[in-house]
This record gives C-alpha cells, structure tokens and sequence, in this order.
C-alpha cells in the first residue's frame, strides 16, 4: 500500500472537520508574536475542536511527506503557510497507523523524511503495553491502547512485517 492509499484510506474513514490551528493564533506565529511572560517560545493556540483524543485517535499532517514535523514550531516557522494546517490536510489515526504513515513516508522518500516519526512512535505504543502490563494505565493510555485493537504479541507481529517490508 501507498502512503497516499493510506491516506485515503484513512480520510474515507473520518473526515477532518476542522483546522490544527485555528487561523488568528496561526497568523501571529507567522509575525513571530508568540512569546509568554518568560519569553520562551510558544505554540500557537489549537484548534480545541479537533481533537478526536477521547476516541484514541491523533491527528496526523497529510503532507508530511513533503515537509517534515509540522506540527513543531520550527518546521511551522519555516512553512508558515496555513495550507499545511488546513483539516483537508490532516487525518485521524491510532497510534499503530500513525506509525504506519510514518514507515511508509520514509520508504516513499527513501528516509528523509517521517524517520523520525518512524523511530518515535514505537516508544510510545511500547510505554502503553508496559503501563497495561502493571495495571498503571491511566484512563487517556487506555483509550490511546484500546484504539490500537492488538494485543502487544500482534502489535510485535505488525512492527517486524513493517521493518522487513518498508525499510
């Protein structure tokens, strides 16, 4: 499958319905007016209505298969075009699929891109198995691993078929 089946897949699922950021808070990023009190830099304000957390699913950003992290202040800082954060760009995903996006931009661009993501994620899903392992789950890590829908034996299953056939 391609990144951009992928993608479609996806989006046929659960359409976006609304912006990362909303636009106002995205424009004063772009002017650079995002400094708190101890002026650190700061993310602009989200789009509160986006979020799909509570069902176990994250947003990711289609077209990070042409620029990579944009949801960081520096990759936005560099891209500071709205189009990136604009909910046809965006798509709902678990966390499995999410890292699944994340391989199959790096074997579509020969990892320069979505490695980083490729590396991460894995941690995070881990983390969750550990914590349900000793019952230390929280009710958020139980949503983000019932998500899922594996047991941890499948989700290995999964990692080492994705390590062989994508990078």
């Amino acid at each position: 499958m391609s990144y951009k089946e992928a993608v479609n897949e996806l989006q046929g699922r659960e359409e976006c319905q609304y912006d990362y950021f909303n636009r106002q808070s995205f424009k004063n990023l772009a002017r650079r007016n995002f400094k708190s009190i101890n002026k650190k830099d700061r993310m602009p304000n989200y789009n509160k209505n986006r979020s799909k957390y509570s069902e176990g699913l994250i947003l990711h950003h289609v077209l990070e298969n042409k620029v990579e992290n944009l949801s960081y202040l520096t990759s936005i800082r560099n891209h500071p075009d709205f189009m990136y954060q604009q909910k046809e760009n965006l798509v709902y995903c678990n966390l499995l699929e999410h890292l699944i996006l994340h391989g199959l931009i790096a074997k579509e661009t020969k990892n320069k891109l979505g490695i980083g993501g490729y590396k991460s994620i894995p941690a995070q899903i881990e983390d969750l198995y550990s914590k349900e392992k000793n019952n230390k789950l929280n009710n958020q890590e139980k949503i983000l691993l019932s998500a899922i829908g594996l047991e941890y034996q499948g989700y290995k299953i999964v990692c080492v078929r994705m390590n062989y056939s994508l990078i």
